[in-house]
């Protein structure tokens, strides 16, 4: 790629104390359902000079105050210490982290009419190399391929005492560790965004997980500990659902249950937890 072209853009980092500045090609590589993403390389600080990085915009809207991605970084940040957690309480071979999140700023660009924009504010993270994989989304979907993700999702939700969950766990799997981006987190009371599913994404993956050695002593919804909380429709969608997310990390529709049947479920999972 042309010189101009991957320094295209230029950044500063918000943050105090992480200072961050890069250039990143024009065209993006990849997208999800929220946001596009852009290869770069750091040019400061000095330690980080030359390293693979990615920059990541909304797709839907533009972002012009850094304050518009303090839901992201607030994710990432419970999903990183709810990770450590995990880590110091379950004996694992394979550590689980999360890359930084860094707010950024467009301070230049050549095409005044391309995205993202001059002074839009993006993300900027470290590349992580290696085979890119989903293992679990934030609606059900758990891969075969992972026990300790799929463990580290039901331990998050038992350390918080039922009220949270880390979901969408993708990124990549080397010799020593899961090196993970973008995580999600599903909470009783939905307070973390678009992609937080609530009380309906926590029971979807308790309708397709199987408990392991990650997990096993732990409390586990069951079905059986909802027959009498969920009238029996949303019940059966709910059963038709899990049969249509169990090998797949999209899903055409959503189960919501009303507001009641909701705070009925959700005292279910909170006295699930404690007991």
């Amino acid at each position: 790629m042309e010189e101009d072209r991957q320094a295209r853009f230029k950044f500063k980092s918000f943050a105090e104390g992480r200072f961050r500045r890069a250039r990143f090609e024009s065209k993006s590589f990849g997208q999800g359902k929220f946001r596009r993403a852009y290869r770069g390389k750091w040019t400061a600080p000095r330690y980080a000079a030359g390293h693979t990085c990615v920059v990541k915009e909304f797709k839907e809207t533009y972002t012009w105050k850094p304050t518009d991605w303090d839901e992201t970084v607030i994710i990432n940040d419970r999903a990183k210490e709810l990770a450590a957690g995990f880590n110091d309480a379950v004996t694992t071979t394979k550590p689980i982290s999360f890359t930084d999140v860094h707010v950024m700023e467009v301070v230049s660009t050549s095409d005044p009419y391309t995205t993202p924009r001059l002074h839009e504010w993006v993300t900027g993270e470290d590349f992580i190399p290696g085979t890119f994989n989903k293992w679990c989304n934030n609606y059900g979907y758990i891969s075969t391929e992972s026990s300790s993700l799929p463990g580290f999702m039901h331990w998050s939700w038992y350390d918080t005492r039922g009220e949270e969950m880390v979901a969408d766990l993708q990124g990549v799997r080397n010799s020593d560790s899961f090196k993970l981006t973008d995580p999600v987190i599903i909470s009783l009371e939905e307070g973390y965004g678009a992609t937080d599913m609530g009380v309906e994404g926590m029971a979807m993956f308790f309708l397709n997980h199987k408990c392991n050695i990650f997990c096993r002593d732990l409390p586990a919804p069951k079905l059986a500990h909802f027959r009498r909380v969920i009238p029996q429709p949303y019940l059966e969608a709910a059963k038709t659902l899990m049969a249509q997310v169990y090998n797949s990390t999209t899903y055409r529709m959503e189960l919501k249950f009303p507001q009641d049947i909701r705070g009925r479920v959700a005292a279910r999972f909170r006295e699930i937890a404690t007991n």
